[in-house]
């Protein structure tokens, strides 16, 4: 990747960027770009799967051979975002006071091993808790993530990492369905949806192993680059922002910043763009199989709504670079899923509402890493 003289400008780095850095820095983008991005798009891929397949074993019978009845299932897929939503701002604090070496591993390894005891659950109070605590693990690797890409990147070069980022969870819903399909096939002793939790869940514990072995804590710490590369790491990120490795927690201005009404603006935009998507990926399969469909192939026809979703969360990395004004994006985009979801929920026809239920979350899903890079630019 080629720097880009009109970003390093407007990143505060100047235009005399000395030219002996130029190459350094160009090799400093590629390196990072393959030790940070692919490991964490899968993970959390894998961590989106993890929240989402309680949906996917519902369609299996999970509800039916454990007792659910009445809006027991709904309480059990919400239960995640009680603990989700309190444990995001202590998650990236303990990632400051640790190490990313050491949190993000340690979150991904535990929320799959998590994900592996709900194959153990017996009932719907066993299902309440952990939930709720793959909610409290779950919680740290989106924020944190958007935290850790600033100690590595101008803030210019932040936001298609973000698309990117954000696109694996959509992508993860293309390959959720027909996975949970083949994992519901397996002949064994167990029921057909155990095989999803335990599979998925220990596949993800696998990744947070590798994890550990692949990323580094600060651009001025990473062993995988030279000398030189670091030299023009430190020369073009000190100049837009502190080094990450020497920024200190600053306690007593947090009741500042959460009092802060901008921060609950973008916190609703996006919460209303996570309920979404949310709901699309847990009741998508059982929407799709109210329409007549099987249940293998309700499983596997959930992958449509995701693929569009996927598709404009990859075309949302180059929108902005056309059309700058992020807020009327997200109005533009917003409005449009909101019509969707009107039609889904009072069409009859099953073609016209698995239509809208893909163009619905074709409209929603770049909307969080819009929201995401909006926010991290103006904090």
């Amino acid at each position: 990747m080629d720097i880009d003289p009109s970003a390093t400008a407007a990143s505060g780095v100047g235009r005399g960027l000395a030219l002996k850095f130029r190459r350094y820095w160009n090799s400093y983008l590629w390196k990072v770009d393959l030790h940070i991005i692919p490991i964490f798009c899968v993970i959390y891929a894998f961590a989106v799967m993890d929240r989402n397949n309680i949906g996917n074993a519902k369609v299996a019978g999970m509800d039916k051979i454990l007792g659910l009845h009445g809006e027991q299932f709904n309480w059990v897929s919400s239960s995640l975002f009680f603990t989700y939503i309190f444990c995001d701002i202590p998650a990236n604090l303990m990632l400051k006071r640790t190490r990313p070496t050491l949190w993000f591993p340690f979150l991904t390894i535990s929320w799959a091993t998590i994900c592996m005891s709900m194959a153990a659950a017996k009932n719907y109070a066993s299902l309440i808790i952990l939930r709720l605590f793959l909610g409290a693990f779950e919680a740290g690797l989106v924020p944190g993530f958007i935290y850790y890409i600033s100690f590595w990147y101008t803030k210019r070069q932040q936001g298609p990492r973000l698309s990117i980022f954000f696109s694996a969870g959509t992508f993860a819903g293309i390959f959720a369905g027909p996975l949970a399909a083949g994992l519901t096939n397996i002949r064994g002793s167990l029921h057909e949806y155990q095989y999803i939790f335990l599979i998925e869940g220990a596949i993800t514990a696998l990744l947070g192993i590798v994890l550990y072995f692949v990323i580094s804590d600060y651009p001025e710490k990473a062993k995988f680059l030279t000398r030189e590369e670091r030299e023009a790491a430190v020369e073009v990120l000190s100049t837009e922002q502190a080094l990450a490795s020497k920024r200190r927690i600053n306690y007593s201005r947090i009741p500042y910043f959460l009092l802060d009404w901008k921060l609950w603006f973008y916190a609703i935009i996006f919460w209303i763009a996570a309920t979404a998507g949310s709901t699309q990926a847990i009741f998508g399969p059982t929407l799709i199989l109210s329409m007549g469909y099987t249940s293998t192939k309700a499983q596997i026809m959930s992958s449509l709504p995701s693929t569009c979703g996927f598709a404009s969360q990859i075309l949302s990395m180059f929108i902005p670079r056309l059309f700058r004004h992020l807020s009327l994006l997200i109005m533009a985009y917003a409005t449009l899923a909101c019509a969707c979801y009107i039609v889904l929920a009072t069409a009859t026809a099953n073609h016209v509402r698995l239509a809208f239920l893909c163009i619905g979350n074709f409209a929603i899903s770049p909307i969080m890493p819009w929201v995401s890079l909006w926010m991290l630019n103006n904090t």
